[in-house]
């Protein structure tokens, strides 16, 4: 998880900082593998939990760890494993917001170059808008 996070960092920085087109699609798919691995990873994580009767919700392994004594010392481990895990939730969910920013920057910025206004309309013969479908290069205007 922790490998995640920082990949998840790295990821921001190529979005705000970097802007390197082919370092994000590095770390993309590096984010992919390290997630299939945390996957995987859950996976068995949960069989060995419901082997021994115990519900894979992390709150209740969170209760299984605190009351069996052999198990205490996995304690701050699973913990930490929560924070990291809740960091790169909100990490990823930053990187979403700043994709779809961007994404909002550049279709703007598209219609200004192609000279396209959302608010040009014609009228049809019986009066009622209809919007514009006309759109020119901003040198050819």
């Amino acid at each position: 998880m922790g490998e995640l996070k920082q990949v998840l960092d790295s990821e921001t920085a190529a979005l705000t900082y970097e802007r390197d087109a082919d370092e994000l699609l590095r770390l993309v798919a590096e984010k992919d593998a390290k997630v299939t691995e945390l996957k995987e990873l859950e996976t068995r994580r949960n069989q060995l939990f419901e082997s021994i009767g115990v519900n894979c919700h992390p709150q209740e392994i969170t209760d299984f760890i605190r009351k069996e004594a052999d198990a205490r010392p996995l304690l701050p481990l699973w913990r930490q494993l929560l924070g990291l895990a809740t960091q790169c939730h909100e990490s990823n969910r930053l990187n979403g917001t700043i994709i779809k920013l961007d994404y909002q920057h550049l279709q703007q910025a598209l219609h200004l170059l192609r000279a396209e206004n959302k608010n040009d309309c014609n009228y049809d013969p019986q009066g009622c808008t209809t919007p514009s479908n006309t759109s020119r290069l901003l040198g050819q205007a």
